[in-house]
């Protein structure tokens, strides 16, 4: 390594944030590019984006070392890290224009950012996403928490490379999903039966009161969530259905 990599202490992140958001954070943090910071922490930058799209989820002892020391944690903590999965976010392209919406057009982002044009446009039409240094001038801009934008661009690019993300934990206060903002949570047409048979929540069958049922928690844009929905692992899809079955139980 050619010089000492800046840490963080383990303290400074809640305990079920994943390793994948912590390196494209701690890149972040450092405003400089994927390939910089891996080169900073002593392994190659193949390897750092495989971890962070979830390609990679069992690092080597030398390289849980590396990484180890680059968070300021230790190698048990790393590895306990590697097994969590990114939550589930909008794709950053609708994260984007969310934040610009009335805010900022595609100009003056590009000359507060000092992010191309071309670059911007590539991004709000979710063909690219922006690198860790390029995240933290869009997050500083924006005036969003870096944190939070490093989850988003870690779903976005966990789901482009065929891995899977998780759904967002239960609300304690509301007892219902905490769905991230801009999105919401709407069936439309009969709920799907949960029987024994049903393995995967997938087959659409009729209610018991065989009446249409439409559940809104959260205001937004359906389409959006209910693709997100399906880009879930099966397990995650049925707990999603098991759990609206019972919020209507309890009506």
């Amino acid at each position: 390594m050619s010089e000492a990599a800046t840490t963080v202490t383990k303290d400074a992140y809640p305990a079920d944030l994943p390793l994948s958001v912590l390196l494209f954070n701690s890149a972040m943090r450092q405003n400089i590019p994927l390939s910089d910071y891996a080169k900073k922490i002593g392994i190659g930058a193949l390897s750092l984006r495989q971890f962070i799209s979830g390609q990679t989820q069992r690092p080597r002892g030398k390289t849980l070392e590396l990484l180890a020391n680059a968070l300021g944690m230790s190698v048990e903590e790393v590895r306990r890290r590697t097994a969590i999965r990114p939550t589930a976010a909008p794709p950053f392209c609708e994260w984007l224009k969310g934040k610009m919406d009335g805010r900022f057009s595609r100009a003056r982002l590009t000359r507060e950012t000092r992010i191309s044009d071309g670059a911007l446009r590539n991004y709000l039409s979710g063909q690219t996403l922006p690198d860790s240094d390029q995240s933290q001038r869009l997050a500083e801009t924006l005036s969003v928490d870096p944190l939070d934008l490093a989850k988003v661009l870690v779903a976005d690019q966990t789901v482009r490379s065929g891995g899977e993300t998780v759904l967002p934990p239960t609300s304690p206060s509301s007892g219902t999903l905490a769905v991230p903002a801009g999105t919401s949570l709407i069936t439309d047409g009969t709920l799907p039966s949960l029987s024994a048979g049903d393995t995967n929540g997938e087959r659409p069958v009729s209610s018991r009161t065989g009446q249409s049922t439409r559940a809104a928690m959260i205001t937004g844009d359906e389409e959006h969530l209910i693709n997100l929905w399906r880009q879930l692992h099966p397990q995650a899809r049925r707990a999603t259905l098991i759990y609206i079955a019972g919020l209507l139980a309890e009506e």
